[in-house]
């Protein structure tokens, strides 16, 4: 579903595969993997719904337990794995109909740096990005500041999207 608050993210043993924890309550189908960022020492992942999602895993005791829900609407709903580094996460979002072109289909680009995620800006692309970026530090590391993030459309005939984009920038 897209509306119902019936999503739930499971804390599973990596070994034994017991349940650790459980949070409920996330908008919309979880549809994309989970990545970790070692800075915000966050989990992060979107939904159907329209968000974009971060959890924190605590150890308390003896066990672990998930904390520190926080979300950001993003305008659309997502199927997109987010793509962090460096205090960004780019995701692909999709407009109002889903393979209407040009709907409202975008490639989002979120601020982690602060207590709040915020929305950097948007750059509009034909189909809705469904998949994760991929992105590349080589250029940054050359001295430019700068990564580029590759994003498809899904969309006949569909479309390779390159974003540039860097900390602190506010439009493409």
């Amino acid at each position: 579903g897209y509306s119902s608050d019936t999503a739930n993210l499971l804390l599973l043993d990596p070994v034994s595969g017991k349940l650790l924890d459980s949070m409920t309550g996330f908008t919309g189908d979880i549809r994309c993997s989970i990545c970790y960022d070692t800075a915000t020492k966050a989990f992060y992942f979107t939904s159907k719904g329209g968000y974009l999602y971060s959890v924190q895993v605590q150890k308390s005791g003896s066990s672990w337990k998930l904390a520190n829900q926080k979300r950001l609407a993003l305008g659309g709903m997502s199927t997109s794995t987010p793509v962090v580094h460096n205090s960004r996460a780019y995701i692909g979002v999709s407009g109002q109909g889903q393979f209407t072109p040009y709907s409202g289909h975008n490639i989002t680009v979120v601020d982690l740096s602060g207590n709040v995620p915020k929305i950097a800006y948007t750059v509009q692309t034909q189909g809705y990005p469904q998949t994760s970026g991929l992105l590349t530090t080589a250029y940054e590391k050359s001295g430019s500041g700068y990564v580029y993030v590759y994003f498809f459309d899904n969309y006949t005939p569909g479309k390779l999207r390159v974003l540039k984009d860097s900390a602190g920038q506010t439009a493409p």
